[in-house]
């Protein structure tokens, strides 16, 4: 999850009539968890979900309605200034085809903080919303080294410029394939021959979206306005992170400036296609799903405690006007949780329902997993529970099965760059949980039962047992020893093995587990390269058991 360094010393500025403790007890009930505090900063933890989140100030917007100190829409105003013009090729339009922009303007240099906290909002703009700059990227230029209008066209893979932080020209080609960045990106260009590019009216390159900016526009504290460019293939992800920036600066009292963007048979006014989006909603909807009764003018003022417009239509509906940067609004449900954020969720009361509950019964698999539980901790283990979605990286390297099934297992429209995969093992969760507990006491004994997912025609999903050492003395000979004493003090079973060569473990030291000559699991030593990737230092053995699997030929057995 992404986080927000929140300086103490901007509270003060933005709340002076609040303690930092009290401010600290609210920011949960906007969804937010606090990470930790020290004596300059707060760090919070935000859901991409809300984008707006990404900079301290987003976060005070929102706290200012809770507290009740500045209700209602935002206020955001902008001035139209013509000469600000970027002119759209058509070659572009088949790469990279949206091209928006605003410009904010100062009589003061930048200060760094306010530069860091730009710069950290459009690395996690990327790695949100953008989708790995897919469907955005986000250029930030100082504006006095730029003479307008712009061109937005494309240019071939030997044209050269100078990147960001670098001395010497470089072509477009060997950004792609020397820089960081480069190589990073490289996979959203790869079947183009041309490249896009931002050049100015001196024919100087100022950006190779969605890569790399110039570093002739390089922002310093020493520069005073700002071009902020936001290039994409999805102009709904375009517009909300305009919306994001264009507010934000505002908000730190840069005067604002919308431009002209031409592309040949029409043109429009950058900022003002930003629109608060409208949506209503029945009274008995947010009720119901609360447990509330509130009346209208109740609904209306939580609202705009949750910085939403809110009035009363002639046939008795809410109508909700939503600030153009939430695009987490798309439906009435999304206002009833701003109604509840409003509300104060600390206001809500637990009652007991009026109806009887059933308990239920307990899946009969489900005893069998408390045992195995029971005999791992018995072991020495340590049980963790993960998300059954996983990054790219993840899906990529621990995907046994053929490469397409990513794209059958992959989430549409993932919010998060984090969360864009349902994982087809155990494995990838356990190790990635080790890359982040590299400072802990070793040796590491970890395990998780949880779901994994495969597909045949359709999704399938099983549960599955994932058991991990790492440990400067770990082998293939003890983590075996560990996976017969599963089987024995569980199940009172003999399994076998059979060699199988796998790119992730070491030659030599990998199998397959084999119960009635079926093949139930794998079982080994993780090569060294793996073990380097994911910057851990110690040897890993471990096992995965498709338990659904097991389970089933158990009890193909018993019935004949």
């Amino acid at each position: 999850m992404p986080v927000v360094n929140i300086f103490k010393s901007r509270i003060k500025n933005s709340f002076p009539n609040d303690s930092i403790e009290k401010l600290l007890e609210r920011l949960p009930l906007l969804g937010l968890d606090i990470e930790g505090v020290d004596k300059e900063k707060i760090r919070v933890e935000y859901n991409p979900n809300r984008p707006d989140f990404s900079s301290d100030t987003g976060i005070f917007r929102s706290l200012k309605g809770l507290l009740n100190e500045t209700v209602g829409l935002p206020v955001f105003k902008f001035s139209f200034n013509r000469s600000y013009k970027i002119i759209v090729d058509q070659h572009v339009k088949k790469i990279r085809p949206i091209v928006l922009f605003f410009v904010a303007a100062q009589n003061k240099n930048i200060n760094n903080l306010l530069l860091d906290q730009l710069i950290s909002i459009q690395e996690d703009l990327h790695n949100g919303i953008a989708r790995g700059r897919k469907k955005a990227s986000i250029g930030i230029h100082d504006l006095d080294t730029i003479k307008f209008p712009l061109i937005y066209s494309t240019k071939s893979s030997n044209e050269s410029f100078i990147p960001l932080d670098q001395n010497a020209p470089i072509t477009f080609k060997e950004i792609l394939s020397t820089t960081d960045v480069g190589k990073k990106y490289n996979n959203l260009l790869n079947k183009y021959t041309y490249y896009p590019a931002l050049i100015d009216n001196n024919n100087q390159i100022i950006s190779f979206p969605p890569i790399i900016n110039s570093n002739i526009t390089k922002v310093t504290n020493k520069s005073n306005n700002l071009f902020i460019e936001i290039t994409g293939t999805n102009l709904e992800t375009c517009k909300s992170i305009l919306a994001i920036l264009a507010y934000y600066l505002y908000e730190e009292g840069f005067k604002i400036y919308s431009g002209i963007v031409h592309d040949g048979k029409s043109e429009f006014s950058t900022l003002k296609i930003l629109k608060d989006k409208e949506v209503f909603v029945d009274k008995d909807l947010i009720n119901r799903y609360l447990g509330l009764d509130l009346t209208f003018k109740e609904i209306v003022e939580t609202l705009h405690r949750s910085r939403i417009g809110a009035s009363i239509t002639n046939n008795k509906k809410i109508k909700c006007l939503v600030p153009s940067y939430r695009n987490d609004i798309i439906h009435p449900i999304d206002i009833v949780e701003d109604v509840a954020i409003g509300y104060g969720i600390d206001n809500l009361k637990p009652t007991i329902p009026s109806f009887q509950v059933s308990p239920g019964i307990k899946n009969a698999d489900f005893n069998i997993y408390d045992k195995l539980r029971e005999t791992l901790i018995g072991l020495g283990f340590l049980e963790m529970v993960n998300f059954t979605l996983i990054d790219y990286t993840l899906s990529t390297t621990f995907n046994f099965d053929k490469n397409e099934l990513l794209e059958k297992i992959k989430v549409n429209e993932s919010k998060s760059k984090e969360h864009e995969f349902l994982r087809p093992n155990i494995i990838c969760s356990l190790i990635n949980n080790l890359s982040y507990n590299v400072h802990e006491e070793y040796p590491q004994k970890v395990f998780e039962i949880g779901k994994i997912f495969s597909f045949k025609n359709t999704i399938v999903e099983k549960w599955s047992l994932g058991v991990l050492i790492a440990s400067k003395n770990t082998n293939y000979t003890e983590i075996k020893s560990i996976l017969h004493s599963i089987f024995k003090l569980n199940f009172g079973e003999q399994f076998t093995t059979k060699k199988n060569e796998r790119n992730l473990f070491i030659k030599g030291r990998s199998a397959d587990i084999l119960f009635q000559d079926k093949a139930i699991g794998l079982i080994g030593e993780i090569s060294p390269e793996c073990i380097t990737k994911f910057n851990l230092r110690l040897p890993l053995s471990l096992f995965e058991l498709n338990l659904s699997n097991f389970f089933e030929i158990l009890k193909l057995r018993y019935v004949s």
